[in-house]
Protein backbone atom coordinates (compact mmCIF):
# COMPACT_ATOMS: atom_id res chain seq x y z
CA UNK A 1 0.00 0.00 0.00
CA UNK A 2 1.03 3.20 -1.14
CA UNK A 3 3.00 5.96 1.69
CA UNK A 4 -0.21 8.56 1.98
CA UNK A 5 -3.49 6.57 0.97
CA UNK A 6 -6.94 8.09 0.14
CA UNK A 7 -7.45 8.39 4.21
CA UNK A 8 -4.42 9.97 4.94
CA UNK A 9 -5.06 12.56 2.10
CA UNK A 10 -8.47 12.76 3.91
CA UNK A 11 -7.76 13.03 7.76
CA UNK A 12 -4.52 15.65 6.27
CA UNK A 13 -7.56 18.03 4.83
CA UNK A 14 -8.71 17.31 8.22
CA UNK A 15 -6.45 19.00 10.17
CA UNK A 16 -4.38 20.42 7.34
CA UNK A 17 -1.66 18.74 9.01
CA UNK A 18 0.83 16.60 6.67
CA UNK A 19 2.88 14.88 9.58
CA UNK A 20 0.02 13.20 10.98
CA UNK A 21 1.70 10.00 11.52
CA UNK A 22 2.18 11.43 14.91
CA UNK A 23 -1.87 12.34 15.24
CA UNK A 24 -3.55 9.99 17.18
CA UNK A 25 -6.62 9.44 14.75
CA UNK A 26 -4.44 7.86 12.11
CA UNK A 27 -7.18 6.70 9.66
CA UNK A 28 -5.48 4.11 6.96
CA UNK A 29 -6.26 3.80 3.50
CA UNK A 30 -9.70 2.87 1.72
CA UNK A 31 -8.60 0.44 -0.04
CA UNK A 32 -5.93 -2.33 -0.38
CA UNK A 33 -3.27 -0.37 -3.54
CA UNK A 34 -1.37 -2.94 -5.57
CA UNK A 35 1.52 -1.64 -7.88
CA UNK A 36 0.63 -1.76 -11.25
CA UNK A 37 2.22 0.78 -14.01
CA UNK A 38 1.54 1.57 -17.31
CA UNK A 39 1.49 4.94 -19.38
CA UNK A 40 -0.59 5.94 -22.29
CA UNK A 41 -0.12 5.42 -25.40
CA UNK A 42 0.00 7.42 -28.62
CA UNK A 43 -3.66 8.36 -29.63
CA UNK A 44 -5.13 6.51 -26.37
CA UNK A 45 -6.69 8.83 -23.70
CA UNK A 46 -3.96 8.77 -20.66
CA UNK A 47 -6.10 8.35 -17.28
CA UNK A 48 -3.74 8.88 -14.01
CA UNK A 49 -4.77 6.80 -11.29
CA UNK A 50 -3.74 7.40 -7.67
CA UNK A 51 -4.72 10.35 -6.23
CA UNK A 52 -7.15 8.71 -3.64
CA UNK A 53 -8.82 5.13 -4.23
CA UNK A 54 -8.96 2.96 -7.68
CA UNK A 55 -5.91 0.65 -7.61
CA UNK A 56 -7.11 -2.28 -5.75
CA UNK A 57 -7.09 -5.62 -7.92
CA UNK A 58 -10.76 -5.62 -7.94
CA UNK A 59 -11.15 -2.36 -8.79
CA UNK A 60 -9.22 -2.17 -11.89
CA UNK A 61 -10.84 -5.40 -13.44
CA UNK A 62 -14.28 -2.74 -13.38
CA UNK A 63 -12.01 0.24 -14.29
CA UNK A 64 -10.36 -1.80 -17.41
CA UNK A 65 -13.99 -3.74 -18.32
CA UNK A 66 -15.55 0.13 -18.63
CA UNK A 67 -13.05 1.15 -20.48
CA UNK A 68 -13.17 -1.77 -23.46
CA UNK A 69 -16.91 -0.88 -23.37
CA UNK A 70 -16.27 2.80 -23.59
CA UNK A 71 -13.80 2.14 -26.66
CA UNK A 72 -16.45 -0.12 -28.22
CA UNK A 73 -18.90 2.34 -28.37
CA UNK A 74 -16.55 4.32 -29.74
CA UNK A 75 -14.29 6.09 -28.12
CA UNK A 76 -10.73 6.57 -27.50
CA UNK A 77 -8.76 3.98 -26.18
CA UNK A 78 -8.14 4.55 -22.37
CA UNK A 79 -4.42 3.34 -21.16
CA UNK A 80 -4.06 3.84 -17.33
CA UNK A 81 -0.96 5.45 -15.64
CA UNK A 82 -1.15 3.80 -12.36
CA UNK A 83 0.81 5.24 -9.34
CA UNK A 84 -0.84 4.03 -5.82
CA UNK A 85 1.18 6.04 -3.60
CA UNK A 86 -0.91 9.28 -3.44
CA UNK A 87 2.21 11.72 -2.96
CA UNK A 88 3.74 10.45 -5.70
CA UNK A 89 0.89 10.86 -7.84
CA UNK A 90 0.63 14.29 -7.07
CA UNK A 91 3.90 14.85 -7.73
CA UNK A 92 4.09 13.02 -10.90
CA UNK A 93 1.19 15.33 -12.09
CA UNK A 94 3.21 18.66 -11.82
CA UNK A 95 6.67 16.48 -13.47
CA UNK A 96 4.31 15.38 -16.52
CA UNK A 97 2.44 18.85 -16.78
CA UNK A 98 6.38 20.58 -16.82
CA UNK A 99 7.43 17.87 -19.07
CA UNK A 100 4.85 18.51 -21.74
CA UNK A 101 3.25 14.82 -21.59
CA UNK A 102 0.03 15.27 -19.15
CA UNK A 103 -2.58 12.87 -18.38
CA UNK A 104 -5.73 13.54 -19.64
CA UNK A 105 -7.71 12.67 -16.77
CA UNK A 106 -7.29 12.22 -12.90
CA UNK A 107 -9.72 9.54 -11.98
CA UNK A 108 -10.90 9.98 -9.31
CA UNK A 109 -9.73 12.27 -7.06
CA UNK A 110 -11.12 13.81 -4.08
CA UNK A 111 -11.87 17.52 -3.26
CA UNK A 112 -8.04 17.24 -1.65
CA UNK A 113 -6.64 16.78 -4.73
CA UNK A 114 -8.36 19.34 -6.55
CA UNK A 115 -7.46 21.73 -3.80
CA UNK A 116 -4.06 21.11 -3.80
CA UNK A 117 -4.01 22.17 -7.69
CA UNK A 118 -7.10 24.79 -8.00
CA UNK A 119 -5.00 28.09 -7.89
CA UNK A 120 -2.49 27.26 -10.33
CA UNK A 121 -4.91 26.89 -13.15
CA UNK A 122 -4.71 23.12 -14.02
CA UNK A 123 -7.57 21.70 -14.31
CA UNK A 124 -10.11 22.66 -17.25
CA UNK A 125 -13.46 24.01 -16.92
CA UNK A 126 -16.08 21.44 -17.77
CA UNK A 127 -19.08 24.22 -17.71
CA UNK A 128 -18.75 24.82 -21.59
CA UNK A 129 -18.57 21.45 -22.47
CA UNK A 130 -21.43 20.25 -20.09
CA UNK A 131 -23.78 22.98 -21.62
CA UNK A 132 -23.10 21.55 -24.88
CA UNK A 133 -23.58 18.19 -23.97
CA UNK A 134 -27.04 19.25 -22.49
CA UNK A 135 -25.81 17.65 -19.33
CA UNK A 136 -28.06 18.86 -16.32
CA UNK A 137 -25.69 18.87 -13.08
CA UNK A 138 -29.32 18.22 -11.37
CA UNK A 139 -28.69 14.76 -12.43
CA UNK A 140 -26.21 14.79 -9.18
CA UNK A 141 -26.62 15.37 -5.32
CA UNK A 142 -25.89 18.62 -4.07
CA UNK A 143 -23.08 17.92 -2.31
CA UNK A 144 -21.48 16.59 -5.03
CA UNK A 145 -22.22 19.41 -7.68
CA UNK A 146 -21.06 21.95 -4.97
CA UNK A 147 -17.79 20.18 -4.78
CA UNK A 148 -17.29 20.39 -8.17
CA UNK A 149 -17.52 23.80 -8.62
CA UNK A 150 -14.62 24.69 -6.00
CA UNK A 151 -16.79 27.42 -4.31
CA UNK A 152 -14.27 28.18 -1.85
CA UNK A 153 -11.89 29.23 -5.01
CA UNK A 154 -14.12 30.78 -7.60
CA UNK A 155 -16.91 31.48 -5.37
CA UNK A 156 -20.21 30.79 -4.36
CA UNK A 157 -22.02 31.95 -7.78
CA UNK A 158 -19.51 30.87 -10.12
CA UNK A 159 -20.26 28.23 -12.98
CA UNK A 160 -17.30 27.11 -13.32
CA UNK A 161 -17.17 22.95 -12.82
CA UNK A 162 -13.45 21.81 -12.56
CA UNK A 163 -15.06 17.84 -11.99
CA UNK A 164 -17.52 15.27 -12.91
CA UNK A 165 -18.82 13.90 -9.27
CA UNK A 166 -17.89 9.86 -9.47
CA UNK A 167 -18.22 9.27 -5.87
CA UNK A 168 -19.49 9.39 -2.62
CA UNK A 169 -18.50 8.50 0.57
CA UNK A 170 -20.28 9.07 4.14
CA UNK A 171 -19.06 7.72 7.62
CA UNK A 172 -20.59 5.90 10.28
CA UNK A 173 -19.27 4.58 13.41
CA UNK A 174 -18.51 0.81 13.18
CA UNK A 175 -18.23 -1.11 16.76
CA UNK A 176 -17.42 -4.38 18.08
CA UNK A 177 -20.73 -6.12 19.35
CA UNK A 178 -19.22 -9.00 21.45
CA UNK A 179 -17.16 -6.19 23.60
CA UNK A 180 -20.29 -4.82 24.06
CA UNK A 181 -21.98 -7.45 25.57
CA UNK A 182 -18.89 -8.52 27.65
CA UNK A 183 -19.08 -5.41 29.25
CA UNK A 184 -22.45 -4.92 30.02
CA UNK A 185 -23.03 -2.34 27.55
CA UNK A 186 -25.94 -0.60 25.42
CA UNK A 187 -25.16 -0.48 22.24
CA UNK A 188 -24.82 2.64 20.22
CA UNK A 189 -28.33 4.13 19.01
CA UNK A 190 -28.43 3.79 15.08
CA UNK A 191 -30.57 6.72 14.70
CA UNK A 192 -29.00 9.99 13.87
CA UNK A 193 -29.21 12.69 15.84
CA UNK A 194 -30.44 10.19 19.43
CA UNK A 195 -30.62 12.51 22.37
CA UNK A 196 -27.76 11.45 24.77
CA UNK A 197 -25.70 10.35 22.08
CA UNK A 198 -22.60 12.98 22.52
CA UNK A 199 -19.32 12.90 22.66
CA UNK A 200 -19.80 12.80 26.44
CA UNK A 201 -21.06 9.33 25.90
CA UNK A 202 -18.78 8.38 23.66
CA UNK A 203 -16.07 8.72 25.86
CA UNK A 204 -17.75 7.43 28.97
CA UNK A 205 -18.73 4.36 26.93
CA UNK A 206 -15.04 3.80 25.41
CA UNK A 207 -13.38 4.26 29.19
CA UNK A 208 -15.78 1.09 30.14
CA UNK A 209 -14.24 -0.59 26.91
CA UNK A 210 -10.75 0.19 27.90
CA UNK A 211 -9.11 -2.54 29.61
CA UNK A 212 -5.69 -3.62 31.22
CA UNK A 213 -4.33 -6.81 31.93
CA UNK A 214 -6.04 -6.95 34.96
CA UNK A 215 -9.29 -6.46 33.25
CA UNK A 216 -9.85 -2.85 34.98
CA UNK A 217 -11.43 -0.51 32.47
CA UNK A 218 -10.05 3.16 32.15
CA UNK A 219 -12.77 4.09 34.56
CA UNK A 220 -11.66 1.87 37.37
CA UNK A 221 -9.02 3.19 40.29
CA UNK A 222 -6.12 1.38 39.58
CA UNK A 223 -6.48 1.27 35.40
CA UNK A 224 -2.26 0.88 34.01
CA UNK A 225 -2.40 2.91 30.85
CA UNK A 226 0.71 1.32 30.46
CA UNK A 227 -0.63 -1.88 30.11
CA UNK A 228 -3.62 -1.57 27.83
CA UNK A 229 -4.57 -5.22 26.33
CA UNK A 230 -8.01 -3.44 24.31
CA UNK A 231 -8.51 -0.06 23.54
CA UNK A 232 -12.22 1.57 23.50
CA UNK A 233 -11.71 3.63 20.26
CA UNK A 234 -9.06 3.47 17.74
CA UNK A 235 -8.91 4.31 13.84
CA UNK A 236 -10.75 7.52 14.66
CA UNK A 237 -10.70 11.29 13.06
CA UNK A 238 -10.02 13.74 16.33
CA UNK A 239 -9.49 16.66 13.72
CA UNK A 240 -13.73 15.90 13.13
CA UNK A 241 -14.26 16.56 16.52
CA UNK A 242 -13.21 20.01 16.40
CA UNK A 243 -16.18 20.34 14.30
CA UNK A 244 -18.54 19.18 16.42
CA UNK A 245 -16.97 21.85 19.19
CA UNK A 246 -18.31 24.51 16.17
CA UNK A 247 -14.95 24.87 15.14
CA UNK A 248 -14.04 26.53 11.20
CA UNK A 249 -10.58 26.71 9.19
CA UNK A 250 -11.46 29.75 7.48
CA UNK A 251 -13.74 32.58 6.96
CA UNK A 252 -13.27 34.40 3.24
CA UNK A 253 -15.21 37.00 4.08
CA UNK A 254 -12.37 38.61 6.76
CA UNK A 255 -9.97 36.15 4.65
CA UNK A 256 -8.58 34.62 8.35
CA UNK A 257 -7.82 31.13 9.09
CA UNK A 258 -9.69 30.36 12.56
CA UNK A 259 -7.21 28.04 13.78
CA UNK A 260 -6.86 29.26 17.30
CA UNK A 261 -10.29 30.14 17.96
CA UNK A 262 -11.66 29.01 21.05
CA UNK A 263 -13.77 26.25 19.29
CA UNK A 264 -10.92 24.69 17.36
CA UNK A 265 -8.88 24.69 20.62
CA UNK A 266 -11.41 23.18 22.50
CA UNK A 267 -11.90 20.25 20.02
CA UNK A 268 -8.42 19.40 19.39
CA UNK A 269 -7.61 19.45 23.08
CA UNK A 270 -10.57 17.16 24.05
CA UNK A 271 -9.19 14.95 20.77
CA UNK A 272 -5.36 14.57 21.71
CA UNK A 273 -7.11 14.05 25.68
CA UNK A 274 -8.36 10.69 24.15
CA UNK A 275 -5.45 9.38 23.92
CA UNK A 276 -2.96 11.07 26.29
CA UNK A 277 -5.53 11.66 29.52
CA UNK A 278 -8.10 9.33 29.07
CA UNK A 279 -6.48 6.69 27.51
CA UNK A 280 -9.33 5.00 25.26
CA UNK A 281 -7.80 6.07 21.61
CA UNK A 282 -5.36 3.73 20.19
CA UNK A 283 -2.45 6.06 18.17
CA UNK A 284 -1.25 3.90 15.61
CA UNK A 285 1.65 3.24 18.07
CA UNK A 286 -0.60 2.22 20.98
CA UNK A 287 -2.82 -0.04 18.49
CA UNK A 288 1.19 -2.11 17.50
CA UNK A 289 1.23 -2.93 21.11
CA UNK A 290 -1.47 -4.83 20.87
CA UNK A 291 -1.14 -6.07 17.40
CA UNK A 292 3.03 -6.28 17.10
CA UNK A 293 4.37 -7.18 13.59
CA UNK A 294 0.96 -5.71 11.40
CA UNK A 295 1.71 -3.21 8.76
CA UNK A 296 -1.58 -1.41 9.56
CA UNK A 297 -1.76 -1.77 13.29
CA UNK A 298 -5.13 -0.06 13.27
CA UNK A 299 -7.03 -2.59 11.36
CA UNK A 300 -5.06 -5.84 12.81
CA UNK A 301 -5.89 -4.25 16.64
CA UNK A 302 -9.71 -4.24 15.15
CA UNK A 303 -9.42 -7.79 13.21
CA UNK A 304 -8.03 -9.13 16.79
CA UNK A 305 -10.52 -7.56 18.61
CA UNK A 306 -8.44 -5.28 20.10
CA UNK A 307 -10.16 -2.37 19.56
CA UNK A 308 -14.47 -2.23 19.89
CA UNK A 309 -15.29 1.35 18.20
CA UNK A 310 -13.78 2.80 15.24
CA UNK A 311 -14.69 5.37 12.59
CA UNK A 312 -16.37 3.45 9.31
CA UNK A 313 -16.18 5.31 5.80
CA UNK A 314 -18.27 3.77 3.11
CA UNK A 315 -14.65 3.09 1.84
CA UNK A 316 -13.46 1.07 4.61
CA UNK A 317 -16.28 -1.48 4.78
CA UNK A 318 -14.15 -4.12 2.05
CA UNK A 319 -10.97 -4.05 4.75
CA UNK A 320 -12.25 -3.60 8.16
CA UNK A 321 -15.76 -4.70 7.78
CA UNK A 322 -15.13 -8.14 5.64
CA UNK A 323 -13.95 -11.39 7.51
CA UNK A 324 -14.54 -10.44 11.14
CA UNK A 325 -14.68 -13.22 13.75
CA UNK A 326 -16.56 -11.35 15.89
CA UNK A 327 -20.35 -9.14 15.81
CA UNK A 328 -20.25 -6.25 14.44
CA UNK A 329 -22.27 -3.46 13.28
CA UNK A 330 -22.90 0.29 12.32
CA UNK A 331 -24.33 3.30 14.57
CA UNK A 332 -24.85 6.75 14.43
CA UNK A 333 -21.50 9.46 14.81
CA UNK A 334 -21.82 10.99 18.46
CA UNK A 335 -22.59 14.63 18.93
CA UNK A 336 -20.22 17.05 19.68
CA UNK A 337 -21.05 20.49 22.10
CA UNK A 338 -22.75 22.32 19.18
CA UNK A 339 -23.03 20.09 16.22
CA UNK A 340 -22.90 16.60 14.97
CA UNK A 341 -21.29 16.62 12.25
CA UNK A 342 -19.56 13.30 10.08
CA UNK A 343 -17.81 13.34 7.39
CA UNK A 344 -18.47 13.80 3.26
CA UNK A 345 -15.91 12.55 1.21
CA UNK A 346 -16.55 13.27 -2.07
CA UNK A 347 -14.74 12.27 -5.57
CA UNK A 348 -14.62 13.75 -9.16
CA UNK A 349 -13.12 13.21 -12.58
CA UNK A 350 -10.75 16.31 -13.84
CA UNK A 351 -9.48 16.95 -17.00
CA UNK A 352 -6.08 18.53 -16.98
CA UNK A 353 -5.95 21.79 -18.74
CA UNK A 354 -2.51 21.59 -20.68
CA UNK A 355 -3.81 17.89 -22.35
CA UNK A 356 -4.39 17.66 -25.42
CA UNK A 357 -7.55 15.64 -25.86
CA UNK A 358 -10.06 17.75 -24.05
CA UNK A 359 -13.31 16.80 -26.40
CA UNK A 360 -12.12 13.06 -26.41
CA UNK A 361 -11.72 13.03 -22.88
CA UNK A 362 -14.90 14.89 -22.15
CA UNK A 363 -17.00 11.77 -23.97
CA UNK A 364 -14.76 9.22 -21.92
CA UNK A 365 -15.99 11.21 -18.29
CA UNK A 366 -19.26 11.75 -19.59
CA UNK A 367 -19.68 7.93 -20.85
CA UNK A 368 -18.36 6.96 -17.31
CA UNK A 369 -19.53 9.34 -14.93
CA UNK A 370 -23.09 10.17 -16.20
CA UNK A 371 -24.54 7.29 -18.22
CA UNK A 372 -26.41 5.90 -15.09
CA UNK A 373 -25.28 2.10 -15.81
CA UNK A 374 -21.92 2.99 -16.06
CA UNK A 375 -21.42 5.54 -13.38
CA UNK A 376 -23.03 2.95 -10.92
CA UNK A 377 -20.69 -0.05 -11.77
CA UNK A 378 -17.55 2.38 -11.53
CA UNK A 379 -18.67 3.74 -8.30
CA UNK A 380 -20.08 0.96 -6.27
CA UNK A 381 -17.59 -1.94 -8.23
CA UNK A 382 -14.83 0.28 -9.05
CA UNK A 383 -14.50 2.51 -6.09
CA UNK A 384 -16.32 1.06 -3.71
CA UNK A 385 -18.32 4.64 -2.98
CA UNK A 386 -21.64 5.70 -3.23
CA UNK A 387 -23.01 6.67 -7.10
CA UNK A 388 -23.37 10.86 -7.05
CA UNK A 389 -26.28 10.36 -9.63
CA UNK A 390 -29.73 10.66 -7.22
CA UNK A 391 -30.97 7.93 -9.49
CA UNK A 392 -28.56 5.62 -8.58
CA UNK A 393 -27.86 6.10 -4.83
CA UNK A 394 -29.77 3.02 -3.51
CA UNK A 395 -27.48 1.16 -5.47
CA UNK A 396 -24.57 1.04 -2.54
CA UNK A 397 -27.18 -0.89 -0.29
CA UNK A 398 -28.31 -3.14 -3.34
CA UNK A 399 -24.73 -3.78 -4.34
CA UNK A 400 -23.39 -4.21 -0.80
CA UNK A 401 -25.91 -5.98 1.32
CA UNK A 402 -25.02 -9.68 0.16
CA UNK A 403 -21.12 -8.83 1.73
CA UNK A 404 -22.52 -7.67 4.70
CA UNK A 405 -25.79 -9.18 6.42
CA UNK A 406 -27.30 -7.77 9.18
CA UNK A 407 -25.30 -4.58 8.96
CA UNK A 408 -27.53 -1.41 9.22
CA UNK A 409 -26.04 0.31 5.89
CA UNK A 410 -29.18 2.34 5.88
CA UNK A 411 -27.23 4.55 8.14
CA UNK A 412 -24.46 5.23 5.35
CA UNK A 413 -27.09 7.04 3.38
CA UNK A 414 -29.07 8.69 6.42
CA UNK A 415 -25.69 10.34 7.47
CA UNK A 416 -26.06 12.95 4.48
CA UNK A 417 -27.60 15.47 5.98
CA UNK A 418 -24.85 15.89 9.09
CA UNK A 419 -22.28 15.49 6.97
CA UNK A 420 -19.05 17.70 5.78
CA UNK A 421 -16.54 17.91 3.45
CA UNK A 422 -13.69 19.07 5.13
CA UNK A 423 -11.20 19.16 2.04
CA UNK A 424 -12.09 22.29 0.48
CA UNK A 425 -9.27 25.10 -0.87
CA UNK A 426 -8.39 28.21 1.15
CA UNK A 427 -5.10 29.94 0.20
CA UNK A 428 -1.74 29.10 1.17
CA UNK A 429 -3.58 25.22 0.50
CA UNK A 430 -0.34 23.31 0.63
CA UNK A 431 1.98 25.38 2.49
CA UNK A 432 -0.46 25.87 5.47
CA UNK A 433 -0.64 22.47 5.68
CA UNK A 434 3.27 21.49 5.34
CA UNK A 435 3.48 24.03 8.31
CA UNK A 436 1.30 21.92 10.73
CA UNK A 437 3.25 19.14 11.96
CA UNK A 438 6.03 21.22 14.27
CA UNK A 439 2.59 23.01 16.05
CA UNK A 440 -0.13 19.93 15.84
CA UNK A 441 2.65 17.02 16.96
CA UNK A 442 3.16 18.24 20.53
CA UNK A 443 -0.15 18.47 20.91
CA UNK A 444 -1.14 15.18 19.84
CA UNK A 445 2.16 13.62 21.78
CA UNK A 446 0.71 15.44 24.80
CA UNK A 447 3.89 17.68 25.46
CA UNK A 448 1.98 20.56 24.77
CA UNK A 449 -1.54 22.11 24.76
CA UNK A 450 -3.56 23.33 22.16
CA UNK A 451 -4.22 26.35 24.24
CA UNK A 452 0.10 26.70 23.76
CA UNK A 453 -0.05 25.71 20.08
CA UNK A 454 -2.38 27.06 17.99
CA UNK A 455 -2.46 30.29 18.64
CA UNK A 456 1.24 29.87 17.40
CA UNK A 457 0.01 27.72 13.80
CA UNK A 458 -2.76 30.64 13.24
CA UNK A 459 0.41 33.17 13.27
CA UNK A 460 2.40 31.59 11.35
CA UNK A 461 -0.26 29.94 9.04
CA UNK A 462 -2.18 33.34 8.28
CA UNK A 463 1.44 34.84 7.15
CA UNK A 464 1.16 32.52 4.40
CA UNK A 465 -2.36 33.54 3.74
CA UNK A 466 -1.68 37.29 3.61
CA UNK A 467 1.07 36.63 1.45
CA UNK A 468 -0.95 34.42 -0.85
CA UNK A 469 -3.54 37.60 -1.09
CA UNK A 470 -0.20 39.73 -2.10
CA UNK A 471 0.78 37.86 -4.68
CA UNK A 472 -2.34 36.33 -6.04
CA UNK A 473 -5.92 37.21 -7.17
CA UNK A 474 -9.29 35.22 -6.76
CA UNK A 475 -10.81 34.77 -9.48
CA UNK A 476 -13.84 37.21 -10.95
Amino acid sequence: MGALTRRELLRRAAYIAPTAALWPALLTGCSEEKQSSGSAGGGSLDILVGFGTGNAPEQIRVQEELAKSFEASGGSPIAFRRIPDGEAAQRQLGVLIAAGTPPDIILPTGVYGISLYLDQNIWLDLAPMLRDANVDLNLFVDAAVTAAKAPNYYGPDSDVIVGLPDGVFTHTIAYNKDLFAAAGLDEPPHQWNTAGWDYDALLAVTKALTLDSSGRSAADAGFSADDIVQFGLGHWDTGLMALGYGAQKYDPQSRRLLLDSPENIAGTQFGADLVNVHHVLASDQLAAGVAAGADDPQLAAWKSGKIAIIDMCGCDLQTFGLDNQFEWDVAAWPKGPERLVSTLNLDVGAIVAAGSQPEAAFEALRYLLVEPDNARRLSTKGYGAMSPLRSEQSAFLDELKGDFPGIDLQLFLEAFPFSVNQEGWFPAFTEVGDLGGQFLDPIALGTSTAAEQLPLYQQAAQKLVDRWFQENELPS
